[in-house]
């Protein structure tokens, strides 16, 4: 992942996605234009530090590019089925999965790890034991990165983003009645679809006390989607400023109930660890178990008050 000739380097920085400038006069057809530009932009600025792979950021950031694209994607496709945004969904897919296990194992080595410092409280070197055995694995999955998102497919992907960003592209395949739902005012097409999920989230989260963590996933994953979209449009909602507290509650809980999967993934990477190791990780692996398992039981009481307050809270999109 890092080879000699840029061990001195300077290490390349990651970009945020910049904000999304939109008008209150802009059609479906111009705010498409300017999501799309940005997304072009953050994944442009990131490409290059993710395949680099010093910076481990730029995976994560090129990962959230692709799924804003993909959340994007599933707004338009719901109301213009369209061949263009079908591949160009399916591209973004298979660039992310790509760059997951990367990231899976950052997530691990650089959070999950050093997290799991006070099981040397009872004797076990989580560091010790487990980071001999994982770095392998990352570099193996930077390998990856570095072949997936120096490749044709990320090039293609790329300049399909800056055609879209830079005109109709994408519009060829559209039959006139289509093309004609895309002159629908941005403002209608946003607080239809951020009713819709927010709607749909109130739905999965009822009786979120009693939810199995394979349901609030499922939570988790339209809450996502939800703020992506709040994010694409709340530039249209600007007076009375409640978007972005909306936006922040949004990750808040997001961040909660990530801890559930957060807990399969780290069971899985030390699974795939248990066939290299000996007695000393089993016996590592049992005790980060029991820890995980323990903390997950402690956050389901702070998941439980961020979603009630949620639920509460009114949207930004309404008077």
């Amino acid at each position: 992942m890092i080879v000699s000739d840029r061990a001195t380097a300077t290490v390349p920085d990651s970009r945020r996605a910049a904000p999304i400038v939109l008008g209150q006069g802009d059609t479906v057809r111009v705010a498409v234009r300017r999501i799309v530009a940005t997304i072009h932009d953050h994944l442009a600025a990131n490409l290059p530090v993710a395949i680099d792979g010093r910076n481990a950021e730029g995976v994560h950031q090129v990962r959230v590019a692709l799924r804003r694209f993909r959340a994007l994607a599933g707004l338009l496709r719901r109301d213009t089925p369209n061949v263009v945004l079908e591949g160009a969904s399916a591209h973004a897919r298979s660039l992310a999965g790509a760059v997951g296990d990367a990231r899976n194992w950052d997530v691990f080595l650089l959070t999950t790890v050093p997290g799991l410092a006070a099981l040397t409280q009872v004797d076990v070197d989580v560091a010790g034991v487990v980071t001999p055995l994982a770095q392998p694995l990352r570099h193996a999955a930077y390998g990856q990165v570095q072949s997936v998102l120096g490749g044709e497919e990320a090039r293609q992907f790329l300049r399909l983003l800056g055609q879209m960003g830079d005109g109709d592209v994408w519009l060829a395949s559209l039959s006139a009645a289509g093309q004609e739902t895309l002159e629908e005012p941005a403002i209608d097409f946003a607080v239809r679809h951020l009713t819709r999920l927010h709607r749909k989230a109130l739905r999965k989260g009822r009786d979120f006390a009693l939810l199995t963590p394979k349901e609030r996933h499922e939570v988790r994953l339209v809450l996502k989607k939800l703020r992506y979209t709040a994010e694409f449009f709340n530039a249209l909602h600007m007076p009375g400023g409640k978007a972005k507290p909306y936006i922040r509650r949004l990750a808040a809980l997001q961040d909660v109930l990530g801890m559930d999967s957060d807990v399969l993934t780290t069971r899985s990477l030390l699974a795939r660890l248990g066939e290299h190791g000996g007695d000393a990780l089993q016996h590592t692996v049992g005790a980060v178990t029991g820890f995980l398992c323990c903390r997950q039981l402690g956050v389901h009481g702070t998941a439980h008050k961020k979603w009630r307050k949620f639920c509460r809270r009114p949207v930004f999109w309404q008077p």
